[in-house]
């Protein structure tokens, strides 16, 4: 319970400290701020902690059943007989002590890994706390791009349709084209009114983790680097996962606990020896003797199980199955740690291409923007195309940004499995928001 109950602590003043230590700094993003709100309020880490103390009592009872009994009884009767009528009364107090008990000893090596398993499972869920706050804060980064890239198209089309009015009152265009340039202008406007409901949406997410309002985040910086993390093959990476990966090491820990258990009810089958001892004091006699009398007893107690109806028999073969199905459970978690790290690890590199491909691929369309408006001042293009252009523009830009994020977002997922993700993950991108 002890050595649990310290990891737990240690967890918890290990992010305490980091977030101490950045605290007095006047340069402390909101994400920090966040993080700290969420550590101090976020409902399901505080029942993981719960839960994780609940747990860690599985180590103490098991324990127990290896430790000395003390029980103290006390009497009193009134006895009515031919001879006489007396009260006898008094008090025995019982000590027994375990000498062989492998049923006890079991019981004790699976409260050991069942409370390993409650402060793994507290542990994961404090990385999963980080993963919380750091999507829900990109979530809010994504809404908001999507919100900016539909203004700034709004009025970039809201400028052409006053331009093609312009040209139409003149007659040098078509009354179609101003048709066509309405109708994006009505459904930018559309656009616009969906990105800020997905924001307060998004900011709905943040306060939930938090516990109260949150109205404004930084955002990342341009500077932010997009980078191949070294090495970039899979397969030490693997290997770390199968060492810190807390999915897995959960797994190991209940399937442990799984063999100490049909270990415990196989040796329902043995012998238990045990140690009594135990003293008594009591007074009231028909002979009309009213001393007290002192009686002390030591002894041992076998206990050879012979037939208890097939149940422990029964119980055995049921913790087997229950083996058998954690050490598959494990089996399936080992596969899906190997799977998820490689595909993540594919993943980001492909985000960092993603990245300079579409960097790329707005100035492009800044190119083809400019070019398209060229064409139309000069006639040789229609106003659909320039919407078009512009369109493609903003997606452009969007796009990129959520490939950012993307990036941020699979590189923080890929060190909770590999087993590395800490508070300090939540500084280090911190310092890469800028406050507005």
């Amino acid at each position: 319970m002890k050595a649990t109950q310290r990891t737990i602590h240690r967890t918890l003043l290990a992010t305490a400290i980091s977030c101490a230590l950045i605290a007095p700094q006047v340069s402390a993003g909101a994400l920090t701020d966040i993080y700290q709100q969420a550590l101090d309020q976020d409902p399901q880490l505080k029942a993981a902690e719960a839960s994780a103390k609940a747990g860690a009592e599985a180590l103490p009872q098991s324990r127990a059943g290896l430790l000395p009994s003390i029980s103290l009884t006390g009497n009193t009767t009134w006895i009515e007989a031919e001879t006489a009528d007396y009260n006898n009364h008094g008090y025995t107090v019982n000590l027994s002590q375990p000498l062989f008990s492998a049923s006890s000893w079991f019981t004790y090596k699976q409260g050991m890994a069942q409370s390993e398993a409650a402060s793994l499972q507290f542990d994961q869920a404090q990385q999963n706390l980080i993963l919380r706050v750091v999507n829900s804060y990109l979530s809010v980064l994504r809404a908001q791009t999507a919100l900016e890239t539909s203004q700034a198209q709004e009025r970039a089309i809201k400028r052409r349709l006053d331009q093609v009015n312009a040209q139409f009152e003149v007659g040098l265009i078509a009354i179609t084209d101003v048709q066509e340039a309405q109708a994006s202008y009505d459904n930018a406007k559309v656009s616009r009114i969906l990105a800020e409901g997905d924001l307060d949406n998004s900011f709905q997410e943040l306060e939930r983790l938090t516990g109260q309002p949150v109205d404004s985040i930084s955002p990342l910086a341009k500077e932010y680097p997009v980078d191949n993390i070294s090495p970039t093959e899979p397969q030490a990476w693997i290997k770390k996962a199968q060492a810190g990966n807390l999915s897995l090491k959960v797994a190991q820990a209940n399937t442990e606990a799984a063999r100490r258990q049909s270990q415990a009810a196989s040796s329902g089958h043995l012998p238990t020896l045990s140690l009594t001892a135990s003293y008594d004091q009591d007074k009231g006699k028909p002979t009309g003797n009213n001393d007290w009398e002192e009686t002390n007893q030591i002894g041992l107690t076998l206990s050879v199980p012979i037939f208890s109806g097939g149940a422990t028999s029964s119980k055995s073969r049921q913790a087997g199955y229950g083996f058998a199905q954690a050490r598959y459970t494990q089996d399936d978690t080992l596969r899906g740690v190997i799977q998820e790290t490689r595909n993540l690890l594919r993943n980001l590199q492909t985000n960092v291409l993603s990245v300079a491909a579409r960097k790329q691929s707005i100035l492009s369309s800044e190119t083809a923007l400019k070019a398209t408006e060229e064409g139309f001042n000069v006639g040789t293009r229609n106003v659909v195309d320039v919407l078009q252009a512009e369109q493609q523009l903003y997606s452009a830009q969007r796009d990129y940004a959520n490939a950012r994020f993307d990036y941020i977002q699979n590189l923080f997922s890929f060190k909770q499995q590999v087993g590395t993700l800490s508070p300090d993950d939540i500084i280090g991108l911190d310092q890469w928001m800028q406050a507005k």
